[in-house]
């Protein structure tokens, strides 16, 4: 199976290779955090602040990308 997002074999969980698996559980912690520190912020306004971050790398902004559309 491939990856959904970039075609690479998919390694880990459904449709993921193992970087862009690794992004997301990445993301989902942060997520944890974040949300945390904010008081309750919303998984689509974290989102859309992790995906205007410079340092965001371009594996966890696919990762965005998918779960901003779903």
């Amino acid at each position: 199976m491939k990856c959904r997002l970039c075609r690479r074999e998919a390694e880990r969980g459904p449709t993921l290779c193992v970087f862009h698996a690794r992004a997301r559980e990445a993301l989902l912690e942060g997520y944890k955090r974040w949300s945390d520190a904010y008081g309750g912020l919303s998984w689509k306004e974290f989102l859309k602040r992790i995906k205007g971050r410079a340092e965001t790398g371009q594996w966890v902004k696919d990762v965005v990308e998918m779960e901003g559309s779903g």
